[in-house]
């Protein structure tokens, strides 16, 4: 632990997880490559994706790569410095909040999924296939639209991680217990990312909108095929 009070030494990793998320790798991209403000170009996402439209392929990876790392730092760091299993799934959270509302630039920010994917990867690499194999696939097929179907994938990732690691805590502790903290991980996340896109959601319904962000269809390839 950083502080010996748990409270305080809660406050002090919730805090760096923020400034952490907060880094804005695709602003910085995009001023290398003479972009004034990425927030005011293409999907205006101050993110990976929007990086690879209108800065380039390569520095979108290097965003994309750098978004997954400040998860899975504010995880690990929560992890090193904290003895409560639901601190450093709170830590990715407040990572994932950081990445959305960077306090470096005026409180803009991308969606969090990168982010949040990068804590999945530290505490929990298998669930993580599960998500992008299962879930989210399944969700794209179905709504076909992006922003709908992350949140339907999330909300219904959460049940799934309650249920896995409940059964993997019963098989090591004889017991169905601790994993009420995943599913609350998981509602928080998707809660924080439909804040986000609240206005992308409500026109799905409002405008019949429905757009997948072509980088997406590459990646979900066998899904997509005639659109």
């Amino acid at each position: 632990m950083i502080l010996q009070n748990f409270y305080l030494n809660t406050i002090v990793i919730l805090l760096a997880s923020y400034l952490i998320g907060s880094f804005p790798s695709a602003y910085i991209a995009g001023k290398i490559k003479g972009i004034d403000d990425i927030s005011k170009i293409g999907s205006r996402n101050v993110g990976g994706m929007n990086t690879i439209t209108n800065v380039g392929k390569f520095a979108g990876v290097i965003v994309i790569i750098t978004d997954i790392g400040k998860g899975a730092l504010a995880a690990y760091l929560a992890d090193r410095f904290s003895d409560h299993i639901f601190i450093p799934l709170l830590a990715v959270v407040f990572a994932v909040i950081g990445h959305n509302w960077m306090v470096y630039i005026g409180f803009k920010g991308g969606k969090g999924v990168s982010t949040f994917l990068g804590g999945l990867l530290y505490l929990s690499p298998i669930s993580f296939l599960f998500l992008y194999l299962l879930f989210i696939p399944i969700a794209l097929f179905i709504i076909k639209d992006s922003y709908l179907a992350t949140t339907v994938g999330f909300f219904f990732f959460s049940f799934f991680l309650w249920v896995s690691k409940g059964f993997l805590h019963a098989l090591w502790f004889h017991g169905f217990g601790g994993s009420f903290w995943w599913v609350i991980f998981g509602f928080l996340v998707t809660i924080v990312y439909s804040i986000k896109c609240y206005s992308f959601i409500k026109s799905y319904y409002t405008e019949k909108r429905k757009d997948i962000h072509p980088v997406v269809k590459k990646i979900f390839k066998p899904f997509f095929k005639g659109m």
